[in-house]
């Protein structure tokens, strides 16, 4: 089986006051097609930094990233962001909704912007919808709905179009632990039904989760448990 992700020495450095600093260093991963995988660390340990080389929001200084066979590395911004519409569900903390959006549209932009026609991207939009079990809350605006609510708007906008990887960073870190648990079941549902999820976390709990949790610290993978 072909890796879905593969980096190789892959190593990050970002300059403070005219210091470099290393952030990354000589990191070695590979992630299988339908993994279910936690990364998780201490504040400073890398993850936001690692999350971002994940999503294709930066490229390593050196060393290699594959991502579905895509050398990671060697393309230019706007192939990094066709990269990051067509392969990569994204799922914030913070949501990322257009508040002035209902939940239909939040989930059929990014299709949208992949050039789907209107009526095939309102109609994945609506079956997105119905998957994470808001179908009576499709024509509603964020503020119109829960924390948990608008987290499961976030992840029908990252499935709808089906992509390889679904990237959560802190999916549950703003909400409470009722709506916490309903997001990670859901998540948990969609990787059984065939999705590769990777969930970046502080959460000890939300970690323990998946059936493969990787540890970092000082920008290195210091465990990798596979159950």
């Amino acid at each position: 089986m072909k890796p879905l992700l593969l980096l190789s020495h892959v190593q990050k450095r970002y300059t403070s006051h005219g210091l470099s600093v290393p952030v990354l260093h000589d990191l070695n991963l590979t992630i299988d097609p339908g993994e279910f995988v936690t990364i998780s660390g201490s504040s400073g340990s890398g993850k936001t930094t690692m999350m971002n080389l994940l999503g294709c929001l930066d490229t390593p200084d050196s060393g290699t990233y594959l991502l579905d066979g895509a050398d990671v590395s060697a393309l230019s911004e706007k192939e990094l962001s066709h990269i990051r519409n067509e392969k990569i569900g994204f799922v914030f903390q913070g949501f990322h909704l257009i508040s002035c959006l209902t939940a239909l549209e939040n989930v059929e932009l990014p299709l949208r912007y992949r050039g789907i026609s209107r009526e095939k991207r309102h109609k994945l939009a609506q079956n997105a919808l119905e998957r994470v079990g808001l179908s009576a809350r499709m024509h509603h605006l964020p503020a119109e709905l829960s924390g948990g609510q608008q987290q499961r708007v976030a992840i029908a906008r990252a499935v709808a179009g089906a992509p390889p990887l679904i990237l959560a960073d802190e999916p549950t870190g703003n909400l409470d632990s009722a709506s916490g648990a309903e997001v990670m079941k859901l998540l948990t549902e969609l990787w059984k039904n065939g999705a590769t999820l990777i969930l970046i976390t502080h959460d000890p709990a939300v970690a323990a989760a998946a059936p493969r949790q990787i540890r970092i610290s000082d920008g290195a993978v210091i465990s990798d448990l596979r159950l």
